[in-house]
This record gives C-alpha cells, structure tokens and sequence, in this order.
C-alpha cells in the first residue's frame, strides 16, 4: 500500500497571517501592472502628440520662411513699380504705354478661336509631290 504522506497543518492564526499576506501581495501586483499599463499608455499618448506637433512645427516653419520671402518680395523697388504700373496706371517719364482694347485680346482666346471665320490655305504639297516635281517637274 501506498505510503500516505503527512498533511501539515498550520495553526488557524498563521494560515489567517499567511492569506492576508497573498492577498496583500497580489493586490499590490495587480496595482503595479495596472500602473505600469498606465504609463506605457500615457508615454505612447505623448510620443504621438509630439510626433504631431513637430510636423505642425515643420509646416509652420515653412509658412514663416513663405511669409518672409513675401515681405521681402514686396518691399523690393520691381514689386512697387510692378503694383503702381498696374493699379495706379504709372509710366516713368518718355514711356509710351500701348492699350490693347478688351474685344481684340477675348476674339483670340482658346474658347472663340473655333468661332473665327477660316481663312483660305494655300494648299501645301505632301511628301510624295514634292518628290514628283523634284524629278520631273
């Protein structure tokens, strides 16, 4: 027969000591996994924003150094008289300034060409009559 082994028995207020220890212990386990979650959850929340407010910061830069060009641009003595020339209708002293009228510039523009009457072509000789007259003509 099977030796049966001996089945130790604790005094009722060790093993009462023994599973306030276990429960304390896994109560602070679960409490440290849940607070390490956290803070896994909240570096990767933060990483994220930051990536996105270094590609905003990027963009920004961009729109600055655009901005700045302007300004520049157009502090620049061509852009004043480029701007004076046409609002203000300035010329520099002997300049002859030519106005083309409105009707003659929209007769020519892609939409109305199709419209314009066409004229006669003088018929131009393919390849095949050039040669025939080269030869024999």
């Amino acid at each position: 027969m099977a030796k049966k082994l001996p089945i130790i028995q604790l005094p009722q207020g060790r093993e009462l000591r023994i599973r306030a220890i276990m429960t304390v212990g896994i109560v602070i386990t679960v409490y440290m996994v849940v607070s390490t979650v956290q803070a896994l959850w909240q570096n990767y929340s933060l990483d994220r924003e930051l990536a996105h407010l270094r590609e905003n910061n990027a963009e920004l830069k961009l729109q600055n150094k655009y901005l700045q060009n302007l300004i520049a641009y157009r502090k620049t003595d061509s852009f004043k008289d480029k701007e004076a020339r046409a609002k203000l209708n300035y010329q520099k002293p002997g300049e002859i300034v030519l106005i083309i009228p409105e009707d003659d510039t929209a007769r020519f523009q892609e939409g109305n060409i199709k419209d314009q009457p066409i004229e006669e072509t003088r018929h131009q000789p393919g390849n095949p009559e050039k040669w025939w007259d080269y030869f024999f003509g």
